[in-house]
């Protein structure tokens, strides 16, 4: 198993950078019609924020890591869900994760998806 990562600001060729790793899973010989698993990186300031954000996030079909980071005074927190990508479920879950961690200060920093082919 691989990831494609997709980096906040990363400057593709095509106007929807999100669109691109549907292309990419294709490429790669992974079907983009299929779930495939999606990590998303969220660095907030505390570990009682990353348990706040947590609890807020989480869900039966979602997986929630927090563990310590290499940002001096943050936590990551990883929310882990098989979805199948596309650029609007993408949009959706940025939007639902930059929600939970904007208020306490926190940062969606990046997401990833599994490449599964086999």
């Amino acid at each position: 198993m691989s990831f494609i990562k997709k980096e906040r600001g990363q400057k593709p060729a095509t106007a929807d950078p999100d669109a691109l790793v549907v292309e990419e899973l294709r490429k790669a010989g992974a079907d983009p019609t299929m779930p495939h698993e999606t990590r998303h990186f969220l660095y907030v300031p505390g570990v009682k924020a990353a348990q706040q954000v947590a609890r807020s996030l989480k869900r039966p079909d979602r997986r929630i890591e927090i563990e310590t980071s290499a940002r001096t005074g943050y936590w990551l927190v990883a929310v882990i869900q098989s979805v199948i990508v596309t650029p609007e479920t993408i949009a959706a879950l940025r939007t639902e994760f930059e929600a939970a961690v904007e208020p306490i200060g926190g940062d969606y920093d990046y997401w990833q998806v599994a490449v599964d082919n086999g």
